[in-house]
């Protein structure tokens, strides 16, 4: 009896130095990730005074902090928004996370930019007929502009009779595109609308309607 208990004990205390040993490697563990900075949109150049620049980081950089303007949203993505000076700007941007020595972004300023973004084309094109609606499915429906545009007041949908059909929209540079999910197929001799707002970086919004109709059922 008294074997069994030595052995218990001698146990126990393996088992107690293991678990020291793990909380003492917790202590070392902030529970943070070191940020890294990965893009920024635009990345250098002409930049009016009245836009805004977007940052792209690797994860949550926690506070960030820039030279000029002022810095808005949460996560891996941040917006800097001026206004900004006329002339060279040197932007210097630190961040909590891993960011301490920061990175410098270089514009140009220029004159405030007062011009809304235009509908240079799209497929199908405004007004199209007996557009095949399978195929509209297939290859979603793209929208592009003469300059980048990102989602305005009123997003951009897919209606039917007045009706949003729930398409998802994305957007890349001066491309706004429109794809629908399984169970949002189009029907046959229907017209549809593209509507919504789109807006550039500085804030100038337009105003989008694209009008289209599928063939018959063959």
């Amino acid at each position: 009896m008294k074997l069994f208990f030595r052995t218990l004990a001698i146990v126990m205390a393996a088992l107690l130095s293991v678990y020291m040993i793990g909380c003492g490697g917790d202590d070392d563990d902030t529970g943070t990730t070191d940020a890294a900075f990965e893009s920024a949109t635009p990345a250098s150049g002409d930049l009016a005074a009245n836009a805004s620049i977007t940052l792209k980081f690797s994860s949550d950089p926690g506070k960030v902090t820039v030279s000029a303007g002022t810095v808005e949203g949460s996560g891996k993505n941040r917006m800097v928004k001026g206004p900004f000076e006329v002339g060279a700007l040197a932007l210097k941007v630190t961040w909590e996370n891993g960011g301490a020595d920061g990175t410098t972004l270089n514009y140009t300023v220029v004159a405030a930019d007062e011009t809304a973004p235009k509908l240079v084309s799209s497929v199908p094109e405004n007004g199209a007929k007996n557009q095949d609606p399978e195929k509209i499915f297939a290859d979603g429906i793209s929208l592009t502009f003469d300059e980048n545009v990102s989602e305005g007041s009123e997003a951009l949908m897919l209606t039917s009779d007045g009706d949003n059909l729930g398409w998802e929209v994305s957007y890349d540079g001066m491309k706004a595109t429109l794809k629908g999910l399984a169970g949002q197929e189009l029907g046959n001799e229907t017209e549809y609308e593209v509507k919504g707002k789109v807006k550039d970086g500085s804030g100038n919004e337009t105003d989008v309607s694209v009008i289209f109709t599928t063939k018959a059922k063959e």
